[in-house]
């Protein structure tokens, strides 16, 4: 389990740290994913000409636009592999706030971590020379949030534990150097300026925030919600509205409804017993899926990737990497093809259980929904996952782990083996 603390009741900012223990076997590949996840999910603002939205600082000086994410998260996946804690966070505000605050495009946020990184480093006993970090804006409908990741590159004692307290004083530090000229305004007008902005009180800062929620109290509420019991590494508990269109969930519902009436009632249904006429419809049914959520057919086209760069270490022949090419789009096809027909499978069982006469559209574009946020977390896992299979490999091939005769001897070796290992 992670070391992680709730998130205080309605709070004006919200600030969230966790870590996974070092010493956890899938920490390092955890690590990895994570990276992955805030640096190219629905809603990152992306750098201009790259795939990804992460930025950050390995030394003192100005900050970093990594080339590609996998640069940072394998660094991370090293450190996690030589026992230090890498921690992960999150700061949210309302989008009202955010605007006011200044806080209305990228470069603005990225200015508000830079001079805000130090206060999360200082509560961790991180030395700013020794503090590594990279972040990520999410501009999500309502709130805008910056997930960071950081660690100590000199850590040389491990830690299972956070005290609950530290994230709370960083999220009290951070609301006292974000809002205060708002809280100097607030204190001038309850006669509280003679206590100087300098000696803020955790009562005036309570009072400042009661103050802050009262304003707006729904949308502080969802806000609060929204990261409350929320796990963000988790697609499937993410916002829906950024990764399914309402329109194409209809339309796909519809698709879903047709495919189901085709299907057998009885016996197995596995993609390669099907009739050629049910494949066809079901073949069908994921190309709609492809072209009408841009998020899965991203996922789909990073797994080719990362398993055609594999193929790549052991031929460089055309046609062979052609195939291949095919070969593993057609296999990430499939597994969205036997995804598809599981969740079949649950509403023929639903269907004998209830009256499907009730509201019946509705349930087929709930099961849509919940279908594609499945596959998005399915495909999301396996592109990372082919990933970090070609970063092992490639590690070993071109890394410092062979001699350079090693290596000519393997690739010789594996020319004309193939490519599936």
């Amino acid at each position: 389990m992670p070391n992680c603390t709730e998130v205080e009741k309605i709070s004006a900012l919200i600030y969230k740290q966790r870590f996974f223990h070092p010493n956890r076997p899938k920490t390092a590949v955890s690590n990895y994913v994570h990276i992955g996840y805030i640096a190219t999910r629905p809603g990152v603002v992306r750098h201009e000409n790259l795939p990804h939205g992460l930025f950050g600082k390995m030394k003192p000086g100005n900050i970093d636009v990594f080339q590609s994410w996998q640069e940072f998260a394998r660094m991370a996946r090293d450190i996690s592999k030589q026992g230090k804690n890498m921690y992960r966070s999150v700061i949210s505000l309302r989008t009202e706030t955010a605007m006011e605050l200044g806080l209305n495009d990228f470069e603005a946020w990225q200015r508000y971590i830079e001079q805000h990184i130090s206060t999360l480093a200082a509560h961790n006993r991180i030395k700013t020379e020794n503090l590594c970090w990279a972040a990520a804006l999410h501009n999500e409908k309502d709130h805008p949030h910056l997930h960071v990741v950081f660690w100590d590159k000199e850590q040389a004692i491990l830690k299972n534990f956070t005290h609950p307290e530290i994230p709370n004083r960083i999220r009290k530090q951070l609301i006292k150097d974000t809002f205060a000229f708002r809280i100097k305004e607030f204190c001038a007008e309850r006669d509280l300026a003679k206590t100087g902005i300098t000696s803020i009180t955790d009562d005036i800062l309570e009072q400042f925030e009661a103050h802050m929620k009262s304003l707006h109290p729904k949308s502080f509420r969802a806000l609060q919600q929204r990261f409350e019991h929320e796990d963000e590494d988790s697609l499937l508990r993410l916002p829906k509205h950024n990764l399914t269109n309402p329109q194409s969930v209809e339309q796909l519902a519809s698709h879903l409804f047709q495919l189901r009436q085709a299907l057998p009632k009885n016996g197995r249904l596995a993609y390669q017993l099907l009739t050629p006429d049910a494949k066809f419809l079901v073949d069908k049914f994921v190309q709609d899926l492809l072209q009408q959520n841009p998020y899965l057919a991203e996922m789909v086209d990073t797994y080719v990737k990362a398993k055609l760069e594999v193929a790549k270490l052991y031929t460089s022949d055309p046609a062979s990497l052609t195939q291949q090419s095919r070969k593993y789009q057609a296999e990430a096809e499939k597994r969205i093809a036997n995804r598809i027909l599981s969740t079949v499978r649950t509403i023929i069982k639903l269907e004998q259980a209830s009256d499907v006469g009730i509201r019946q559209i509705e349930r087929y574009k709930t099961w849509t929904e919940q279908l594609l946020l499945e596959l998005l977390s399915a495909m999301e896992h396996l592109s990372m996952q082919a990933q970090l299979d070609y970063d092992d490999k490639a590690r070993i091939v071109f890394g410092g782990e062979w001699s350079k005769q090693a290596k000519k001897e393997w690739l010789l070796k594996q020319k004309d083996k193939g490519v599936d290992r």
